[in-house]
């Protein structure tokens, strides 16, 4: 909900251009693939003490390291934490070996919107391909999936997720993941309080958004949704030319005195060093994105820590929109491997857009340099927190190119990058995360009398932040899931991985969905096994680095799936068509074969 700057210019530059796009072929993208959700079983089903042994874990406030450690988790909750000589394991207790393995508390994402998908279609406000996809199928594909991104959400090992603005329906959405248990835990509030219109977000009356220009009408929004009991109240404090940031104010404080009187925590959008100064003087508990446009003086960050408002940071959320539209989708291979195959699949059909801006046109509508925009935001990240103000990891999944679940990682890799060390991070994600929720007296630390919300990792994360990734075991209620487990792709899944990884030319995360015999049938050249097929394409990308794919018809047939498919900007300028059929055993790609 941050691409306020670009939003309207993109929509309009393509307004031609969209009209034609329904006739490129490109609908075979959207719908039609179902997920299968495994509902996995946990690994210590029917047991009610369970003692996780051997591992080195990070426990407490600070994420000491206690090495050869023994954690006894009975029923929900965590009730014996130390080394091994130290901890009595009760009598029938099933063990669970963790030896090698590292154990953190699980992680938090604290900022995401459930009413977005993450892909090209979920926020008509910013660039509007109604005409390609009805905005109400969005919404309803977005319903229909919910539980399949609860599951990626585990999957990725965060266990708790704010949710922080959306449709009154997200109240619904924290019901169900409270009833799902292969879900995350979620906090939520709902329509952001705004000083913009955004209607065209509300096809169905349930808007995310609501334009408030006067006092007493924020004052009743926030009345219902404390009805609601909401877990927050969101502002969305937008500059514009005709709406200046201190316009605002007086609906602003109307909104926040309301909250108080409730008992209620606010959070606000503000982008720019003069809008979070107006917030953080009003009165707000939580800053949900970091200061963009310039950076932060003395005042402003003595105001923050006088205060104790939380910063959540979100610095990468405009870069998705940015090199999405640029046509370059920026992905990761835990984004191919972990987020919904379908949406990732949609942030590469604007290079299938006739007369669509080159990133250099695109650039050209940018008020601000966009390096200069999240150097400055890291910058103030890194002098925010070495000032003592607290800081939580969110990243604004559901926006376009911020996907659910495996966006936390590129997050967490950046505020590194800022200059913040490995443990200060992973607190941001874990206890701070609990405290942004205000649940820090039962979440975000390897405590006894804490639920047991875990994460045992293969790796050891403070040696390197990218190991939050990988995951051996996540441990939601006390119950221990296989990831690999819990969410099974489907053949079509499968296909459009493959077709995800191929248009992001990343051989890695292409090569990582064959099985160990599994083989490519090139036109007649056969290569097998997951190593020499990611040399294969690795070179294939090589020599073809703007290759694209895009997938004109799609039939399936039980483990069999077959697409048709236009392969354009091959390096001798060519545009062939091709049929690809696939195999699929399991997880795992057999053989595929292109003619």
């Amino acid at each position: 909900m941050c691409f306020f700057e670009l939003s309207e210019a993109a929509g309009i530059s393509r307004a031609d251009a969209i009209k034609r796009l329904a006739a490129l072929g490109s609908l075979p993208l959207i719908g039609g693939i179902t997920p299968r959700l495994a509902g996995a079983p946990p690994v210590n089903d029917g047991s009610a003490t369970t003692a996780l042994v051997g591992a080195t874990a990070f426990v407490g406030d600070e994420l000491s390291v206690v090495n050869d450690a023994t954690i006894v988790l009975q029923g929900d909750r965590i009730v014996g934490v130390g080394p091994s000589t130290s901890v009595t394991i009760p009598s029938g207790a099933q063990r669970i070996a963790l030896h090698g393995k590292y154990v953190l508390p699980g992680l938090i994402d604290s900022h995401v919107h459930f009413f977005q998908s993450g892909g090209l279609f979920t926020r008509p406000d910013t660039i509007d391909l109604r005409s390609v996809r009805p905005y109400t199928e969005e919404l309803a594909w977005i319903d229909a999936h919910l539980e399949d991104t609860f599951a990626r959400y585990l999957r990725a090992g965060i266990t708790s997720v704010s949710d922080v603005g959306g449709p009154f329906w997200n109240y619904d959405v924290r019901a169900r993941a409270a009833r799902t248990a292969i879900a995350p835990r979620v906090a939520a509030a709902g329509p952001l309080i705004s000083s913009i219109d955004r209607s065209i977000l509300s096809p169905h009356g349930d808007p995310p958004i609501v334009m408030i220009e006067s006092p007493d009408a924020a004052r009743a929004l926030v009345k219902r949704e404390a009805e609601r009991q909401t877990d927050f109240v969101k502002l969305w404090w937008i500059v514009t030319d005709e709406h200046p940031a201190a316009a605002f104010v007086p609906v602003a404080r109307a909104a926040i005195n309301q909250s108080r009187e409730l008992s209620l925590r606010v959070a606000i959008h503000a982008l720019e060093l003069e809008t979070a100064r107006y917030a953080a003087e009003s009165g707000t508990d939580i800053l949900v994105h970091s200061v963009f446009d310039k950076d932060v003086d003395d005042s402003f960050v003595a105001l923050l820590k006088e205060r104790n408002i939380i910063l959540c940071p979100t610095l990468r959320v405009l870069g998705g929109y940015e090199t999405t539209f640029a046509e370059r989708p920026e992905l990761s291979i835990q984004d191919l491997r972990i987020a919904n195959p379908e949406t990732v699949g949609t942030l590469f059909m604007l290079i299938d857009l006739p007369n669509a801006e080159t990133p250099a046109q695109l650039a050209a509508l940018q008020k601000v340099d966009p390096v200069e925009r999240r150097a400055a935001a890291m910058r103030n990240l890194r002098r925010l927190h070495d000032a003592g103000v607290t800081i939580a990891a969110g990243t604004d999944a559901g926006n376009i190119g911020t996907l659910h679940g495996s966006a936390l990682y590129a997050e967490l890799e950046t505020m590194v990058e800022s200059g913040l060390p490995v443990k200060d991070v992973l607190i941001s994600a874990t206890l701070n995360g609990a405290k942004h929720m205000a649940r820090d007296h039962e979440l975000g630390t390897i405590t006894p009398g804490k639920l047991a919300d875990l994460l045992v990792l293969d790796e050891n994360p403070v040696d390197d932040i990218r190991n939050v990734a990988s995951v051996r075991l996540v441990v939601k209620d006390g119950l221990a899931y296989d990831p690999t487990e819990l969410i099974r792709d489907t053949p079509e899944q499968m296909a459009q991985r493959h077709v995800n990884a191929f248009n992001a030319h990343n051989a890695a995360a292409l090569a990582e969905l064959y099985a160990p015999n599994g083989s490519v049938d090139d036109r007649g050249a056969v290569v097998r096994t997951p190593q020499r097929i990611r040399s294969h394409y690795a070179a294939f990308f090589a020599q073809n680095p703007a290759v694209h794919a895009k997938v004109t018809a799609r039939t399936s047939q039980g483990s069999r799936v077959v697409l048709r498919e236009q392969i354009s900007s091959l390096s001798n300028r060519s545009t062939i068509e091709r049929q690809a059929t696939f195999s699929v055993n399991g997880s795992s790609i057999t053989h595929y074969t292109e003619h």
